[in-house]
This record gives structure tokens, sequence and C-alpha cells, in this order.
């Protein structure tokens, strides 16, 4: 069922038809509603810039090729790797309120709520590393640097840039900030949505009055759902690795190293199995709107299960452990990864979803954005 709905996805916004079938009127009719979403974005966007003083709007108002803005986005924090824009901790209540409004209109309900748990999450982040800091020895060195280093964990420390003219077909916005980065882009009424960072240390809260919540998990549920239906041909075609490469996640500056897939082919999956695929990929595209997953969706079926492959590295058995995992395609990348965490276990991950075709909307804009790489 969920090939078939892809693949009506794909006729109907390819707009495959102009006849007056059916098909064709739900068609047009998904193309109104993308249409809707681009026009909502628009207002909202729109909106949050009339809120800006002329000082902040120079700061955050860039040019649609201005390559080294556009991809000045990062997962470190901020005083390792300086963001452009402005920041949250310089906007007042109303502009705070229309920022929000702007990515709620371009996010889904899913999307947002995991862009904002990321966001407070940095305030849980700075309380555990200042406990961590105050049990520290008054006469230790490490200190004063380190009473420093925790400013950066801060839900005011995201900074916003908008692309573009907003009376022009094609705009954008960017949103960056400690383990998150979104970059949304508008193209002649088409959305895309990518890269879209998303990160939290730790993943899941082992103390206070927060204990036992937990960011990105069913990330992690349904790639471990999709590895155990595997069978021991498959598994052994899917496993790259049994340790995790540094070098691997396609992260910043990481966008021409996407080479060749590797791994198991979705086309020798069986059905339960493809159904496990797709509903992990859904995870990733329906943070987006309905209207921009749904054209993602579409570009992934046109390149074909025999183009789309599910790579790991790592232990298959310990979802504990440190382990990543890859979803490649033409139009598709997601990367899963745990990382070391304070406490010497890896309860801290990296996950990222790029559209090698059309990163920033790149193929639809006719432009190339070439990201530097960070350490």
């Amino acid at each position: 069922m969920k090939r078939f709905a892809i693949g009506l996805a794909a006729t109907f916004l390819a707009g495959a038809s102009h006849s007056t079938s059916p098909a064709y009127s739900h068609g047009a009719s998904v193309e109104k509603l993308e249409a809707s979403r681009v026009a909502a974005m628009r207002q909202a966007t729109s909106a949050f810039l009339k809120t800006l003083e002329s000082e902040q709007r120079e700061a955050v108002v860039a040019a649609l090729d201005d390559k080294d803005v556009r991809t000045n986005w990062s997962n470190l924090p901020v005083s390792m790797a300086p963001r452009s824009g402005l920041a949250v901790s310089d906007m007042n209540a109303e502009q705070r309120r229309a920022l929000h409004a702007m990515m709620a209109a371009a996010f889904s309900s899913q999307g947002y709520l995991k862009t904002t748990t990321i966001m407070w999450h940095e305030d849980v982040l700075n309380d555990s590393f200042t406990a961590f800091i105050a049990s520290m020895r008054d006469d230790d060195p490490r200190k004063p640097e380190a009473f420093a280093f925790a400013e950066n964990y801060d839900s005011e420390k995201f900074f916003v840039s908008v692309f573009g003219d907003m009376n022009d077909d094609n705009w954008g916005w960017m949103v960056s900030g400690h383990h998150y980065a979104a970059n949304f882009t508008v193209a002649d009424g088409r959305i895309a949505f990518t890269p879209l960072f998303l990160g939290a240390s730790p993943q899941i809260v082992q103390k206070g009055r927060y204990a036992g919540w937990r960011i990105l998990q069913h990330e992690a549920d349904r790639a471990f759902a999709l590895l155990a239906s595997l069978s021991p041909t498959q598994l052994e075609d899917a496993i790259i690795s049994e340790e995790v490469d540094d070098e691997v996640f396609m992260g910043k500056g990481r966008e021409m190293a996407f080479g060749q897939p590797a791994g198991l082919r979705a086309s020798d999956l069986d059905p339960v199995q493809e159904s496990l695929l797709d509903a992990l990929i859904d995870e990733y595209l329906d943070d987006a709107s309905h209207e921009a997953s749904a054209r993602q969706r579409s570009a992934i079926e046109a390149d074909g299960p025999e183009t789309l492959h599910f790579e790991w590295w790592g232990p298959t058995d310990d979802p504990a452990a440190r382990y990543m995992y890859r979803v490649r395609g033409p139009s598709i990348l997601i990367d899963y990864v745990r990382e070391r965490s304070a406490d010497g276990g890896f309860n801290h991950v990296h996950s990222i979803v790029r559209d090698p075709s059309n990163d920033y909307g790149s193929k639809w804009l006719e432009l190339h954005y070439e990201e530097a790489h960070q350490d």
C-alpha cells in the first residue's frame, strides 16, 4: 500500500496528466495544497521580517546565492562554530513569537516538536553541565574554562537567516544552533527542506526532574525493527563494518563525498521489510510539511528501489552501543549515529537528512553551494 501511495504522489506532483480524470483532479488538489503551504510559509516569514529593526534585518537577510552564509550552519557549540544571522537572545517577545510561527509554517507538528524540544534541551544540558562543574574542585584549573563553555548550552543561542527577496519566487531560511540546523528553500512553488540536522546529548536524560525524557528515539527504534527483520544473508549485505568510521557521517562539508551506495538494496527486501524501511524513511521526511515530504517521496519513488540502500556500522544487538546506519539513494541520504557522551557511554546522537541531488534546493535554483568542512 505504501509503495502504491508513493507512486500516486509521484504522479500527482509531476502533473503527469492534464485530463479531467479523477486522478488528475486529485493531482491538482495536491498542487493546490502545496501552493497553499508556500503561501503560508511566505506570509509567516514576511511577518517575522516585519518585526525586525533595521540593524536586525541587516543581520538576518542575505542573498540566495551567498554560499558562505547559506551554508554557515553547524551542529557544534556556537563558540566553536560562530553562526550568521540573528540570535534568539537578541529578539524581543514579539519577534520570538513570529520566529516560531515561521518555523511552524514550514514543519509538520512532528518536526516542529522535535525542533523546539532540541532547543529546550540546551537548557537541560546547561543545568547538568553546570552541576558537574560545581562538583569539581575549586583549584581545578579547568573549572573557569568549563564555566565559560557552559554558556554555549542555551535555548537562546539559535540563529536565524532569511535568503532572497520575499516578493520573488525563490527564497529560503535557515535556523542553526547546537545540535540543530534547518534549511528550507522555496523555488517556483516547490519546497526543499534539506539539509536538516537534529541531535541531542544526552539522548535520554538520566537524572533530575526530566529523567527519562528522550529525543530522536523513533529514529533508532525503526532502524532496529528493520534490522531485526533481516535474514542472515541480508544482514551480511547491510553491515559495512563492525565499527563506526568517524569519517563516514555526512555532516557539514561532506556533501561532495556521497560516493557510491553499498549495503542492502531495497529491491532485495520482502513486502514486510519494505514497509519497515518506508517507516524509517517517513520518520525523517515527515518532519517537514506533508506537501514537502510528499514531493521528496515522489523523487525517491521515481529513482526506484534498486537505487535505494540500507547500510549499517557497528554492533547490531545493542541499542546503547556506538552504531551508525544510513539510508541512501539518488534523492535521499539519511545518517544516524551514536557518539560518545560525557559519562563515557554513547548517550549522544546525531542525525541528518540530505538530498544528494537537491540540497538547499540547488537543482531547482540552478545554483551550487559548496560547504566548508567542519571538524
